[in-house]
């Protein structure tokens, strides 16, 4: 069955549950009221062959009967809607006091019966204002931008707050800025009326304070490098004034196993800079064997320059990574 075949189905049903609601029947009864109608919709649709279009659907509900009538086969007084009383225009004039309406015709109303909210017939939507309601095709429920009426609801509520956009948090972080400002200026300014003594500096004294507390605390950030760098760069240091190649071999090892350290700076402090001092070493005695600067090597004097200047470049290799590690130490954390 089709959306719109089985749509008009529900509304059907749930009419006769409207109305059997009205009514002295129980819930079990509604229930099997409403189940033995659906029920008798399957097998009518089973013997026509499966109808699946709406009007072949239309044409079922019309042989079993209005919704009305469904639900006075099982014997209950189904609800009439009161027909409103006519007003006698003779009865609006001056003298109409005392008189009573004329009754209203004793034929029934051919109007639906009244679901159970009791809304009035004004505030019902034309689904529950037409007694045939059941046999007009299906509208849209939703349309496009949300204004559609809902039949049996009046009235509504709105409330601004919920409305209106969320705030800036930028703008808002400047205007309480510029609040706590304002605030500072003005409590540091002495009152109006009251002769400040000869050489007070006190208001400046607090506004230069507050400047000055304030730029500290800004100064106050977290930074990377921990006890591990630290001690690193001091074994480094060490090793380099006494000599000793256990603190130099301890402070690149301390270096390379630094927790906050990324893997890249590790590699620099340990290998790319001394790496790059050690080669500026062999470009130093490179140049001086060609002649190119410094005092000239004799021939064969090649190994003895080596043997003597490799403890100045392992020495100034040292001091270069412990340099390194303190600048990476002390830059701000993120």
């Amino acid at each position: 069955m089709g959306i719109e075949s089985e749509q008009l189905v529900f509304d059907y049903l749930s009419r006769i549950g409207d109305l059997a609601h009205g009514t002295s029947m129980t819930a079990a009864e509604r229930a099997r009221l409403v189940n033995r109608v659906r029920a008798d919709i399957e097998r009518r649709r089973t013997e026509a062959g499966g109808a699946e279009t709406v009007a072949g659907v239309r044409r079922i509900l019309d042989g079993i009967g209005r919704p009305e009538e469904v639900v006075a086969e099982t014997g209950v007084a189904v609800p009439q809607p009161r027909a409103p009383r006519p007003v006698d225009e003779a009865s609006e004039g001056p003298g109409a006091e005392g008189r009573t309406a004329p009754s209203s015709p004793s034929s029934p109303s051919p109007t639906a019966a009244s679901p159970p909210h009791l809304a009035s017939p004004e505030e019902l939507g034309p689904r529950e204002s037409d007694p045939d309601w059941w046999r007009t095709p299906p509208t849209v429920r939703y349309a496009p931008g949300g204004q559609v009426p809902v039949g049996g609801f009046v009235g509504g509520f709105e409330l601004p707050e919920v409305l209106a956009p969320p705030p800036d948090p930028e703008k808002e972080r400047e205007k309480a800025g510029e609040a706590e400002r304002a605030e500072a200026e003005r409590a540091a300014e002495r009152s109006p009326g009251v002769p400040a003594p000869a050489g007070s500096r006190g208001a400046w004294v607090r506004r230069l304070r507050a400047r000055t507390t304030k730029a500290a605390g800004a100064g106050r950030v977290p930074r990377t490098g921990g006890v591990v760098e630290l001690l690193a760069a001091a074994l480094l240091v060490a090793g380099a004034v006494a000599g000793s190649l256990v603190p130099l071999g301890l402070g690149w090892l301390a270096a390379w196993w630094s927790p906050r350290l990324s893997r890249q700076e590790a590699k620099w402090a340990v290998a790319v800079v001394p790496g790059t001092v050690a080669a500026a070493g062999l470009v130093w005695l490179w140049g001086r064997t060609e002649g190119r600067w410094g005092e000239p090597i004799a021939p064969g004097a090649l190994g003895d320059e080596i043997a003597a200047s490799w403890p100045w470049a392992l020495r100034a290799a040292a001091v270069a990574s412990a340099l390194y590690l303190l600048w990476r130490a002390r830059r701000p954390k993120g």
